[in-house]
């Protein structure tokens, strides 16, 4: 069992499955634990991680039930003995059951260093230490002890890269060692160590003026931002460059590659591909755009991908992506593929690609774009605007064909060597032989290449033209055909395909090869394989019994198989027409290769079933987006987390099933309940929740009467982030669509969401009157869960209309039936709603606690957009309270998701507690200003100030027109009008980082659902 913090927090079981952990503070408390590596930790310091300066008095009692949730997930895990152990009066970690890539680093470290007289040896070991990190450590951890550690081991990790490097300059350099000495030195330009590495880098390579360059370059940047000269290490090897000194060792006149570092796992051996991989690594360092060509099955993205391994195991770029687009269904989510890759959310109000360029604006990255040729145009678009708009980003693109933009630079990626005579010699000395024969032994163990088969042998890598893929599904048939019989077989079916004018020529042999296979399955089995074609991005067993279990179609009528479907995959995978995604498993997600794919793709069109199929798709993935969310209110907080994973998981298949649903020829009634069932999903990725609710509203009156008040709803609650004049208009439409149609949960659901916005736009008195409508209907039926739901937000209209008594009246309520129902989620809701009144009833050290009881609750990331209102809200409690430090922490947190995730409707409180917190700390010019741009947010979102918001709001206001004078009022109020949201974001963020605040977790958002 393999836990790993170099990076996002994950926990791998034997098989190197990842397994669920409890989010939140058990996560830091494991942390903690691997942090101190096999010593005991007290009680008491896990608590102080956990809750920084603040621990409940409970804190002891918290810190045993964590550990206890952490022992159960450690348990499920097929952990054995269990590695967590209690020791005294606190907990260790064990390094005899549990391995820890902090752990590794360090070990591997230490023999490092002890090889030092061995510079080869050193460089293994460091560079293998460096691969094990994946990212920051403890990555989405919020506690300032972990930060201030990771800030340590991020020095460690620099210094250990700086160590290889070093070492690396001793040797023969590798070609693209003057590059990661470059892109280190770039990356951290006052490091005085980067600076002499790429000097002396760039001297051995022969190019000593350069050289000299760089120390120019390193002096300014540390004068301009230091003040400071350079030291007397990197002055005396000026000095040594300027007169050739001999003390240096001589420049080299040739380089030579260097394999990727000994004790990664490799994701698949490459044959004969080494020069290949050596000169497209160097013509994407020198390059921007580097396009791969060939034709299908050549080997490209395995070429692509060895490339990105090999920049990642380097450690030279900062960011290495590799972006699948061979999901993708339509050109205009290319962005989107990139950002989900990424981890770039979507915003509600400017173009994606822009919020790309902006991410990748000052990295030295590397972007992997593999199978552009269905949406080249799209493809070349992003290359194009992304390197233009970063200056230390390359693109490296797989396509049949290129891109056609400026600067790009096309490398033809030709086939395997092939076999020019039939001798056992001639088969083992080329690149298609030798790949034949390693998956030909791994089908059947034990074979050998005797004189007699290498003729069949090299027949078959000639035929196949050396193409992988079809060498790959060849091999697979070994064990249903001897050797002889096969490459006959495969002889005849590659003349048949040859005479067929209508296939271009870079299409026969891989065509051959998988039609030929296509041809030994079942009929039920080609059926199956046809069906497959209609997934995108993977697919469970249990998804392929539901979409391609019948043996066949006659308008409605099917006629069922006595074949299970999930015993045609197991061989489908076994002939290499389906692979298993990485660390999946057979009983986990399965693919069909791209070529595959559209090759099943052509035979389901030929049969006449691609409606039939899409439909049962898209009614699959609507089914079981519909069950989760119909479940999840009854689950408890790590089962519901693990089922909603679930869906995210089938992001692609969602997509497309909206995608073909809410088409013109597809099923509108099922794109409805998709587009219900999945609400809290797109809200988390507003800009595309936008696109979908439009798409679903455009088809409307396709749709049957009854599934139109749902679609109404999603659509409300998905807009309700971004937009609240839309999102009310919708809902007050679903709520009368529900109230026709007899459906009472529907009218009530659209009602109490109504009344939130209608608090949110000020309009109290309305929300009031509706939100005590939807209470007495839910008292009616009897539902006590439901109406202390309504509860909340009949508590939220009366505080915003300033009847604080009712409001706590209302809230203490359903506070008592959460409690009762161990309801945490709605209880941190209501939490809130009670801090919300304390706040506004004068009452602010209360409203603090109450604050801090709701984001415990929320803090694992799950509701982000609760958590965003919630630190928020907090900052401006702590505030009041005059715990300005504190609050500037919950602040910066509450700022950076907003800018980062597009929420622009929590912004507005941000913004005005930043404007509160500057006026009081002397400068009302800026305070000015951040209200001002608050006031515009709060314009363009509808974001109003309800009746007991603004008394205080008027106090500010006239607080800092009496504390500023006429021109730098003015001119503050015309710099916030004109900041936008993001803009001005960053100027509230510009006063720097608090200490301590964390990161927190970027997964979609759930709606919060008072009723």
């Amino acid at each position: 069992m393999e836990l790993n913090v170099l990076g996002p927090m994950e926990l791998l079981d034997h098989h190197q499955q990842p397994a669920v952990l409890p989010g939140g503070r058990a996560r830091i408390v494991l942390a903690v634990l691997a942090l101190h590596s096999g010593q005991a930790v007290s009680s008491e310091r896990l608590a102080e991680a956990a809750w920084a300066d603040s621990p409940p008095a409970t804190a002891r009692a918290q810190v045993q039930a964590l550990v206890s949730a952490l022992r159960r997930a450690l348990t499920r895990a097929g952990a054995a003995p269990q590695p967590l152990e209690t020791h005294g009066s606190g907990y260790l970690l064990s390094t005899r059951a549990l391995r820890c890539d902090l752990w590794q680093f360090s070990e591997h470290v230490r023999q490092g260093r002890a090889a030092a007289r061995h510079p080869a040896e050193q460089v293994r070991r460091l560079r293998f230490a460096l691969s094990l990190w994946r990212g920051a450590a403890f990555d989405g951890l919020p506690s300032a002890l972990l930060e201030t550690e990771a800030a340590r081991w991020e020095e460690t990790r620099l210094g250990v890269l700086e160590e290889c490097l070093e070492a690396e300059l001793r040797l023969a350099p590798r070609p693209d060692l003057v590059a990661e000495l470059r892109a280190h030195s770039a990356a951290h330009p006052l490091r005085e160590t980067a600076h002499r590495l790429l000097m002396f880098g760039l001297y051995r390579a022969g190019r000593p003026a350069e050289a000299l360059t760089a120390f120019d370059e390193a002096r300014r940047t540390l004068v301009s931002e230091l003040g400071v000269d350079p030291g007397p290490s990197l002055t005396a090897l000026r000095q040594q460059i300027l007169t050739l000194d001999p003390a240096l060792p001589a420049a080299e006149t040739s380089w030579s590659a260097s394999p990727p570092p000994a004790g990664k796992a490799v994701r698949i051996e490459l044959f004969g591909r080494d020069s290949d991989v050596a000169a497209t690594a160097a013509l994407v360092t020198a390059r921007r755009i580097v396009t791969l060509v060939g034709p299908p099955g050549v080997g490209k993205t395995q070429l692509a991908r060895a490339v990105a391994d090999l920049a990642a195991h380097r450690g030279g770029p900062d960011g290495v992506w590799t972006v699948g687009l061979d999901a993708v269904t339509r050109p205009e989510s290319v962005p989107s593929a990139v950002a989900a890759a990424l981890g770039v959310p979507l915003g509600p109000d400017r173009p994606l690609i822009e919020t790309l360029a902006v991410v990748l604006a000052d990295r030295q990255a590397l972007l992997v774009l593999d199978n552009c040729e269905h949406v080249l145009d799209a493809c070349a678009e992003l290359a194009d605007r992304l390197t233009a708009r970063s200056g230390g980003l390359h693109v490296l693109a797989t396509s049949r064909e290129p891109l056609v933009v400026a600067g790009e630079v096309v490398r033809q990626v030709e086939p395997l060597s092939v076999p020019a005579g039939d001798t056992v010699e001639d088969v083992r000395d080329t690149a298609a032989g030798r790949m034949f024969l390693d998956r030909a032994t791994a089908r059947t163990p034990g074979l050998t290449l005797t004189p007699d088969d290498a003729p069949h042998v090299a027949r078959i890598c000639r035929m196949a033209e050396g193409l992988p893929l079809a060498l790959e599904l060849v091999a697979a048939q070994l064990r249903l055909l001897p050797l002889a019989e096969l490459a006959d077989r495969m002889d005849r079916q590659l003349e048949v395909l040859a005479r067929r004018r209508s296939t271009p020529n870079r299409h026969r042999s891989l065509d051959a090869a998988i039609d030929w296979s296509h041809q030994l399955l079942t009929g039920h089995e080609q059926r199956v394989l046809a069906r497959l074609s209609v997934f995108a991005g993977g697919f469970t067993p249990s998804a392929v019994t539901a979409v391609a279990g019948d043996t066949a179609i006659d308008g409605h009528a099917t006629v069922r198989s006595p074949a299970v479907p999930e015993t045609v995959l197991w061989d489908l995978v076994e002939r290499s027409l389906v692979v298993s995604e990485p660390s999946a498993g057979r009983t986990g997600r399965f693919r069909l290769l791209q070529p595959v794919r559209e090759y099943a793709a052509r035979r389901l069109c030929d049969l006449g079933e691609q409606r039939t199929v899409r439909a049962r798709h898209a009614a699959h993935y609507s089914a079981m987006a519909a069950r989760v969310d119909q479940e999840a209110t009854g689950l408890k907080a790590d089962e519901r987390w693990e089922a909603k994973q679930r869906v995210r998981r089938e992001l692609a298949n969602l997509r497309s099933a909206l995608d073909w649903s809410l088409g013109p020829d597809g099923d509108a009634e099922t794109g409805m309940a998709l587009v219900g069932a999945t609400s809290w999903l797109w809200v988390g990725l507003p800009g595309e929740g936008k696109e979908w609710a439009g798409q679903a509203l455009a088809r409307l009156q396709d749709a049957p009467a009854a599934a139109r008040p749902r679609a109404l709803l999603a659509a409300g609650l998905i807009l309700h982030s971004t937009d609240l004049a839309d999102s009310a208009a919708l809902l007050t439409r679903a709520a009368h669509l529900a109230r026709e149609n007899g459906d009472p949960a529907t009218q009530l659901q659209a009602l109490a969401q109504l009344s939130v916005a209608r608090c949110l736009q000020g309009r109290c008195a309305e929300a009031v009157g509706i939100a005590e409508e939807v209470l007495a209907a839910v008292l009616r039926y009897g539902n006590e869960f439901e109406a202390a739901r309504a509860r909340i937000a009949v508590g939220l209209a009366r505080c915003g209309a300033g009847d604080a008594s009712v409001a706590a009246m209302h809230l203490t309520r359903a506070e008592e039936v959460f409690v009762r129902l161990g309801a945490h989620d709605d209880l941190a809701t209501t939490r809130w709603a009670q801090a919300e009144v304390a706040y506004y009833s004068g009452h602010p050290a209360r409203a603090v606690q109450l604050s801090a009881a709701a984001l415990r609750d929320t803090e694992d990331g799950e509701d982000l957009f609760a958590t965003v209102c919630r630190h928020a809200q907090q900052a401006r409690n702590l505030h009041a309270t005059g715990e300005t430090r504190a609050g500037r922490e919950h602040l910066h947190r509450a700022l950076r998701h907003c800018l980062d995730e597009g929420l622009w409707m929590p912004a507005v409180d941000a913004l005005t507690t930043a404007a509160r917190i500057d006026a009081d700390g002397g400068d009302p010019t800026r305070a000015l200003t951040l209200l001002t741009a608050a006031h515009s947010l709060r314009t363009s979102t509808g974001r109003e100030p309800t009746p007991v918001e603004l008394p205080s709001l008027r106090a500010l206001e006239q607080r800092l027109h009496h504390g500023t004078s006429r021109e730098h009022r003015a001119s503050a109020q015309k710099e916030g009008a004109a900041l936008g949201p993001e803009a001005a974001l960053h100027y509230a963020l510009a006063t720097g980082r608090p200490q301590g605040p964390g990161q927190g977790s970027r997964n979609p958002v759930e709606p919060v659902r008072v009723a």
